[in-house]
């Protein structure tokens, strides 16, 4: 590896401070109920279900978070809370003061330590006034984007209704991670944690096929998109799309060949297998992805840069393209 680490990770995840100080005393965040299990670690009541967060690692201040990266070959992050935490579902007044909670922490990372830490901002979403004005918000204060569900309460990114938040990133020329939450994949993936395992890549499927298919893409040709998980299944069905746009009546949109579309899209690296991210590459090309790791996550990739540099079949142009280069060229800082 590289003596001084190279790689910008578009895909990490923090749990506040604040919502861990409401488990430690038992009180309620922002009307999430919140406890410390077993354990130790923090508990949340969410959807109506209790969901442990935070090993060890999700816990830790920046400064470790920080020499922890130096380690894994990452000079920079682009932090997002941890997607259950969008709380799509919950009041509104409340939904906005927690994400605006989470957003001003992310900030005091950017403030301690510039060259480490960037934002990617949640938004208080269905709320479409309140989320324009928290991503002008946190666009003023420096951040670099938005991380957004693959959905907003079951629906999809190419309704009408949410259109305008994705306008207004386009506007301010920010970078847009999608990332699954809660899949809507029923009974079908409730054992073996086949709601995260299949579900994820399911959920970034369906949301860049809505993209696409719903004309989105078409009307915002300078949307910054990151797909989460190396875009899910979208590499691999592309295909099947094209065919069903050619030969189905009720597909009426994109204006071109859906698989042409790819090129605009960017996706992450984390696809736990190297003949996939080859594949994922010579789908999309290595200008298309960059980083991501799903920082501290047990599902994501502790040794990232090292990974990349382990294969031989990756040039040396394309590996720094997928390191930082397509990143950097995204933020404008190249």
């Amino acid at each position: 590896m590289a003596e001084r680490p190279t790689g910008i990770d578009v895909h990490a995840h923090l749990f506040p401070q604040s919502a861990v100080n409401a488990a430690e005393t038992g009180r309620d965040w922002f009307g999430v109920p919140m406890s410390l299990n077993a354990q130790g670690r923090p508990v949340a009541e969410l959807n109506g279900k209790a969901m442990a967060f935070g090993s060890p690692v999700h816990l830790e201040p920046p400064g470790r978070r920080v020499e922890r990266m130096t380690a894994m070959g990452v000079a920079r992050q682009l932090v997002s809370v941890l997607p259950p935490l969008y709380q799509y579902g919950r009041d509104g007044a409340q939904r906005v003061a927690a994400l605006r909670t989470v957003n001003d922490e992310i900030a005091e990372m950017m403030t301690a330590f510039p060259d480490r830490f960037g934002g990617l901002a949640a938004l208080p979403l269905p709320d479409v006034d309140a989320s324009l004005a928290e991503l002008k918000r946190t666009h003023d204060l420096g951040f670099a984007g938005i991380a957004i569900g693959t959905h907003v309460n079951g629906v999809n990114w190419d309704a009408e209704s949410l259109f305008p938040v994705l306008e207004a990133a386009e506007a301010h020329r920010s970078l847009v991670l999608v990332h699954p939450v809660f899949p809507r994949c029923g009974d079908a993936t409730k054992r073996h944690y086949l709601g995260n395992l299949i579900g994820n890549p399911y959920e970034t499927t369906v949301a860049v096929a809505s993209l696409v298919l719903g004309g989105v893409l078409d009307r915002l040709p300078g949307l910054r998109l990151v797909l989460a998980h190396g875009g899910g299944y979208t590499a691999f069905g592309i295909g099947r799309i094209d065919h069903g746009r050619a030969v189905r009546d009720e597909i009426t949109a994109p204006a071109g060949v859906p698989s042409d579309y790819l090129k605009s899209l960017h996706f992450d690296t984390l696809t736990h297998s190297p003949a996939a991210l080859r594949y994922l590459i010579d789908e999309v090309g290595a200008g298309q992805v960059v980083l991501g790791t799903d920082y501290p996550s047990d599902m994501g990739d502790d040794d990232p840069v090292r990974r990349l540099e382990s294969y031989s079949w990756l040039s040396d142009e394309d590996r720094a393209l997928i390191l930082a280069g397509n990143v950097q060229r995204l933020l404008g800082d190249a």
